[in-house]
């Protein structure tokens, strides 16, 4: 979008008004006899919250606080709101099933009619045919679990290579396939999980090289690590995020993904795509291992969550009926998996989905949001990356040549004053900003997403002392 269009349409959206109105959207309303005062009881502090919002309800794309201010949701409630807050078709959903049947668990029945329907529509949506054989579990971590647990029993081999910059969990096992911050790591009182190594991911903005070298770098360094780490006969699988999600909405280039398949496939290890947060059609595509070609990166194993169910707690693995084999009955479990009110939630997504064509939207508007966004990046932080594909875009923010946590920190802290909700700064440094609205998010709140996070940026600038600075 060319610098005159993007004004133009920035005039008409300069506040919340304005971009809800150009979208025929309601205001959120809050439900009679909401109470404001929290709870005397209090919270654990293992949330990392990145606001004091007390929220109260939420529609579409906005969200408002029991205090009456509304905010727009760039969050996604962490990329998981796909269909935005409260759906229609989804509340429907699920109001429908949780009036016919709440809990069928798989244990002590052979199946349920919400689990089928959603096999049924999720089978031809795969990112390929071998895909076609699924645990239907409730969240990331457990699907991430539960992909490793498969490809070791499949293999019988013991050790995974996870990339680093990649988020996985907060379990035992997955704190220690994470490596995207220390977070989930350390503090801890007995040493995490055995079995994980990891290789670094081809960080060419970061490193401050082509793609090309950084690709060679980071293949390299997976060779040096199987020559002199651990041996390649001893590897399960090696497990990535197509597009690093905390790792700061960083996509991995083809050329990495085919030369690690490469390697991996002469080796007989398994390659997992941990689309928790970029699949279900946040990258612009169904799935973002969709991205590349099947010769690049075909996975054997798909780990799915987040936007599947539009809030309800979901996830998937995915895999070859021949792989899938090796779960014998009682090999794994949870008394939740297939819960059959997410599951009605899960498809009635799906179906909003494909009615209201969000994927080919979240390629539209974040190719909008993106081009938007860069010229923010030319006029105000010029040394910085701008990167993502569909509605997951990443700002990896430098100022005056350095990576600045303080600047991503206070352009989210002033989109917040002005009803702009984005996530806690991530990425190795706290410096990336990482914005995903929902999959309905429509042009002018695009154009009102962008326009905050320039004016944050502008009044950064005047804070340091008037003028934007490059390397």
């Amino acid at each position: 979008m060319s610098g005159s269009n993007s004004s133009k349409i920035a005039k008409r959206c300069l506040s919340l008004e304005t971009a809800r109105a150009a979208v025929a959207q309601p205001a959120v309303a809050i439900q009679p006899m909401q109470k404001v005062a929290r709870s005397s009881y209090k919270h654990a502090a293992c949330y990392s919250k990145c606001s004091d919002i007390h929220i109260a309800s939420g529609k579409g794309v906005y969200v408002r606080d029991v205090h009456g201010k509304e905010y727009l949701d760039v969050t996604s409630g962490i990329a998981v709101l796909s269909t935005g807050h409260c759906h229609p078709k989804v509340v429907e959903a699920v109001q429908r099933q949780a009036a016919t049947l709440m809990h069928g668990q798989l244990n002590c029945y052979s199946t349920h009619t919400p689990l089928e329907q959603l096999l049924e529509k999720l089978g031809p949506q795969m990112a390929h045919e071998d895909l076609n054989t699924f645990v239907v579990d409730t969240t990331g971590t457990q699907a991430n679990e539960a992909a490793v647990k498969l490809a070791r029993r499949y293999t019988n081999k013991p050790n995974i290579f996870c990339v680093h910059g990649g988020f996985h969990g907060r379990s035992a096992l997955t704190s220690a396939m994470t490596s995207s911050n220390a977070g989930p790591r350390f503090p801890v009182a007995t040493p995490l999980p055995s079995g994980v190594y990891f290789t670094a991911a081809p960080l060419a903005f970061r490193w401050g090289c082509s793609e090309e070298e950084a690709v060679d770098r980071a293949v390299a360094n997976f060779e040096d690590i199987l020559a002199s780490q651990v041996p390649v006969d001893q590897i399960a699988a090696f497990v990535c995020e197509p597009i690093l999600g905390e790792g700061g909405f960083l996509p991995l280039p083809e050329e990495y993904l085919r030369r690690i398949s490469k390697i991996c496939r002469a080796n007989g290890i398994l390659m997992i795509a941990d689309e928790v947060q970029a699949g279900v059609g946040r990258s612009g595509k169904m799935w973002a291992s969709q991205h590349y070609s099947l010769d690049a990166f075909k996975p054997d194993i798909l780990v799915a969550a987040k936007g599947i169910a539009s809030g309800m707690p979901l996830s998937l693995v995915a895999s070859s009926e021949e792989i899938m084999n090796v779960y014998t009955a009682g090999t794994h479990g949870g008394t939740y998996m297939g819960n059959a009110v997410a599951c009605a939630a899960a498809v009635a997504t799906l179906e909003v989905i494909e009615e209201e064509g969000l994927i080919e939207n979240s390629r539209r508007q974040g190719a909008l949001l993106k081009n938007m966004l860069c010229d923010a990046r030319d006029q105000f932080f010029p040394d910085s990356d701008v990167r993502g594909t569909g509605l997951m875009i990443g700002l990896e923010l430098k100022w005056n040549g350095k990576h600045s946590p303080d600047m991503a920190k206070f352009i989210r802290a002033h989109c917040l004053e002005n009803g702009v909700l984005l996530y806690a700064p991530s990425g190795w440094d706290g410096c990336t900003l990482r914005v995903m609205p929902p999959l309905i998010t429509r042009e002018p709140e695009i154009v009102f997403i962008a326009t905050a996070i320039e004016a944050a940026a502008r009044a950064w600038v005047q804070k340091q002392g008037g003028s934007a600075r490059s390397a």
